[in-house]
């Protein structure tokens, strides 16, 4: 994401709930209680090897929601997620709000905050039925196409997005 010309989007706030939220939280923590359980089979090592893996699941878990981005470059849309970024010119790009809403997860992550990989699109007023999501709420999203792909993104202002999107070179539709 170098260059002067580059933007930071932030994106909007995550709407799972308290409830989603305690649950995922509770996974490593779970974790870390199984370690913890006298049992002869419970080995020290198994011991060790259980907490560290709760500690590598808090991390995760922690890290994932807050390492998603969202940066409008001179030449492109730089979505950054955990592991990976992927970089959308504008040339060829559209984009557009759309009403729909995440549904099935078919690959990838879905974390409270942290939505990123394939996921079916229900309630689209076009009709797109699958995207690759690298968003921070499940609705209230922009959907960016460019060749074979429709992207799901959730910036915290869409309609700004959108502007600044079509000021650098993008097919806007509304």
């Amino acid at each position: 994401m170098s260059g002067a010309s580059a933007l930071n989007i932030p994106l909007t706030a995550s709407s799972a709930s308290l409830l989603f939220r305690s649950v995922t939280w509770g996974v490593p923590a779970l974790i870390f209680a199984v370690a913890l359980i006298p049992d002869e089979a419970n080995t020290p090592l198994l011991q060790g090897a259980m907490i560290a893996l709760a500690l590598v699941v808090f991390v995760v878990f922690w890290l994932a929601p807050r390492r998603l981005a969202y940066a409008l470059t001179s030449d492109a849309v730089v979505i950054q997620r955990v592991l990976a970024q992927t970089r959308i010119p504008y040339p060829g790009l559209s984009a557009r709000p759309t009403s729909g809403v995440l549904g099935v997860r078919t690959y990838g992550t879905g974390l409270p905050g942290y939505l990123t990989g394939h996921f079916t699109l229900a309630h689209d007023e076009r009709g797109v039925g699958q995207v690759r999501a690298a968003a921070s709420a499940a609705r209230g999203g922009v959907l960016l196409h460019s060749g074979n792909a429709d992207y799901f993104l959730t910036p915290a202002d869409p309609q700004a997005f959108l502007t600044e999107l079509a000021r650098r070179g993008a097919r806007v539709v509304a």
